[in-house]
C-alpha cells in the first residue's frame, strides 16, 4: 500500500514581502526603539497530539477510493457545499437514506462497502456494523479521517452493542462521533461531541446536558411515540473501543484485525464492561490494547506544530504534522491566498509591525487542516 507520510525535506523557502503579515497596532518607533529585538508572541493554536496507536490510513491512490465516489454518485451529494462539516452531514444522510435497518436478520453479504451498498440499493437491510463500515469508507474517500468504534452501555442488564464512527472535523479541530444508522450525533451547547466527551458527560451526571440531533439540519431527536424512547441515547457510550484497522477499506480483501484500543482510566479499572449479559469478549485476551493516554486516542490529524528561531531581522519556522495522505504545507499571503511552502520557512521581519503568519496542511484530496499561527513582535530595547 502506498502511504503518503510527511517527508522531511531540508529545502528552504524564502518568504518575500508577498507572504502574509498582519500589522497589529503598528506605531512609529524612535531610533532607539528600532534597535530592539524580535520576540515570538504566544498564540492559542489548536492542540497537537502525536499519533502513537492508529498509524494505518486509507490510501488515496487506491482505485477503490475513486470507484466508490463514482459508482454511487457521491460527488453530487456534496456538490455546491464548501463547508466541511455540512458536507460530512450530507454524506451521512445519504447513507441513512439508502440503507434500511434490520437488527436481527441483516441481508447476508460479505462485510465490504461495495457489497453492502449494492445489496442495500437492491432492497437489502442491515444493522449498525454495516452502517459504520460504509460510513468509514465514504468519508475517508473524500479525505475526511474517519475510524470505527464499538460502544455499549456495558451493564449486566443493559449490555447491548453499537457500531459507529468518529470523524476528524478540521474546522472544529476535534473528533466528532457520528452515527449513520440513525443519521445522528450528540451535542452540548451546540458543540458536536466525541465519543470520550459523551462518555465524560455520562460518568459525570448521566449526560443531562447532552442532546442527540439528527439529519443535516441537526434537529433534536424525538422519542418514539409508541415506546417513549429515543432510537439512540448517550448511555450507549459509557464504554467505548476503537478499532485499529483504520485502513480496512483500501486493504480489502485482507482480513481486518480484531484489536481494540480502550482508555485505561478509573472507570475502566473500577467497573466491568458487559456485552450481551457477559463480560466483553476481549477481557483476558491480547485484543484489548489498553492505554492510560487519552491523547493517544484523541490524536490530532492535520494539525500543525511549529518551532521558530529568530536571528536578526529574519525568523525561521519549522513545521511538522501527522497528516494522512499529506500533500503539502501552505502559507497564506498578503492577498489571503494559500500557497504551497516547504516545512522550513524563512520570514522577513518588520520592526514597525507586530506580525502574524498563517500556515496549514492540505492532503491529496484537497482537504485543509486547521490554521496554525506564528506571531512575532519587536520588543524595544528599553523594555
Amino acid at each position: 500500500m502506498k502511504t503518503n507520510y510527511l517527508r522531511s525535506r531540508r529545502l528552504l523557502v524564502t518568504a518575500a514581502g508577498a507572504f502574509f503579515t498582519v500589522a497589529l497596532g503598528a506605531t512609529p518607533r524612535s531610533p532607539g526603539e528600532e534597535r530592539g529585538r524580535f520576540v515570538q508572541v504566544p498564540v492559542d493554536n489548536p492542540r497537537s497530539c502525536a499519533n502513537e496507536m492508529f498509524r494505518a490510513f486509507e490510501d488515496y491512490y487506491s482505485p477503490r477510493m475513486h470507484r466508490l465516489r463514482a459508482r454511487y454518485g457521491l460527488e453530487a451529494v456534496v456538490a455546491g457545499e464548501s463547508d466541511e462539516w455540512k458536507r460530512i452531514l450530507r454524506l451521512r444522510h445519504w447513507i441513512k437514506s439508502h440503507i434500511a435497518i434490520d437488527n436481527d436478520h441483516p441481508t447476508p453479504t460479505r462485510g465490504d462497502t461495495f457489497a453492502i451498498l449494492d445489496a442495500a440499493l437492491a432492497g437489502g437491510k442491515f444493522h449498525c456494523t454495516h452502517f459504520s463500515i460504509v460510513q468509514h469508507a465514504v468519508l475517508n474517500s473524500f479525505g475526511y479521517v474517519t475510524r470505527r468504534l464499538g460502544c455499549g452501555p456495558g451493564r449486566r442488564d443493559d449490555g447491548g452493542h453499537h457500531g459507529v464512527n468518529e470523524v476528524w472535523v478540521n474546522p472544529f479541530s476535534k473528533w466528532v462521533l457520528i452515527d449513520a444508522k440513525y443519521d445522528a450525533h450528540f451535542e452540548k451547547n451546540g458543540l458536536a461531541l466525541s465519543a470520550l466527551e459523551i462518555r465524560d458527560e455520562l460518568w459525570r451526571d448521566g449526560a443531562r446536558s447532552v442532546v442527540c440531533v439528527v439529519g443535516p439540519d441537526r434537529r433534536p431527536m424525538q422519542p418514539d411515540p409508541e415506546t417513549g424512547r429515543r432510537e439512540t441515547r448517550p448511555d450507549t457510550y459509557r464504554w467505548c473501543s476503537w478499532e485499529t484497522d483504520t485502513n480496512r477499506f483500501t486493504t480489502f480483501p485482507a482480513r481486518p484485525t480484531s484489536t481494540l484500543v480502550v482508555l485505561d482510566d478509573e472507570h475502566f479499572r473500577g467497573n466491568t464492561w458487559y456485552r450481551d449479559g457477559k463480560p466483553h469478549w476481549a477481557y483476558g485476551t491480547p485484543y484489548f490494547l489498553q492505554t492510560t493516554r487519552r491523547d493517544w486516542i484523541e490524536w490530532t490529524p492535520n494539525v500543525l506544530t511549529s518551532k521558530t528561531t529568530i536571528k536578526g531581522p529574519r525568523a525561521r519556522v519549522f513545521l511538522s504534522s501527522c497528516t494522512p495522505n499529506f500533500r503539502s504545507f501552505q502559507q497564506r499571503d498578503n492577498n489571503g491566498t494559500w500557497r504551497d511552502c516547504d516545512e522550513e520557512v524563512e520570514l522577513p521581519l518588520d520592526q514597525g509591525a507586530r506580525m502574524r503568519f498563517a500556515f496549514r496542511t492540505v492532503n491529496l484530496f484537497g482537504v485543509a487542516g486547521p490554521e496554525h499561527h506564528v506571531e512575532i513582535a519587536c520588543q524595544p530595547a528599553n523594555d
